[in-house]
């Protein structure tokens, strides 16, 4: 069974766009996507702690994509394994609590599920606090608001 994915992707460290590139080929590779719809290119400002080191303050380029994934193969918390993965593979390091990084994805949204656990939560809990995640939706799923 098909159901509606949305992922937002964002990076600011090092060639962002092809960051964005790699990972957003991976998604749809990896899980098998159909039905893709892809936002432009958002670009924002870093969140940022209170007491962050000035040299974080790095814009953030943001796209979202709707699809379709197979929920029966790619449930909530195996989806979230293998976007660690490819983070991974793209070469995020961790280097704390919203610090630079040259791929987060994020599930921001999966129909008919919501998931509220210590490591995920569905819809994303910020969705319709982000500017970025609000402008790029708007484009790769009009409708997002529907699924929350």
């Amino acid at each position: 069974m098909k159901k509606t994915i949305v992922f937002n992707l964002g990076s600011n460290i090092g060639n962002k766009e092809k960051n964005i590139i790699i990972a957003s080929t991976k998604l749809i590779t990896d899980f098998g996507l159909t039905n893709i719809c892809k936002s432009r290119i958002f670009k924002s400002k870093a969140l940022l702690l209170e007491d962050a080191p000035k040299e974080w303050d790095l814009d953030f380029f943001n796209i979202s994509i709707s699809a379709k994934i197979n929920v029966e193969k790619f449930f909530p918390l195996k989806i979230l394994s293998k976007i660690q993965e490819i983070e991974k593979e793209i070469g995020r390091k961790d280097r704390g609590k919203w610090a630079p990084r040259e791929i987060d994805i994020d599930i921001l949204l999966l129909e008919d599920n919501n998931v509220s656990t210590k490591e995920l939560t569905i819809p994303h809990k910020e969705i319709e606090n982000r500017e970025f995640f609000i402008k790029t939706l708007e484009e790769a799923l009009p409708n997002w608001k529907d699924f929350i």
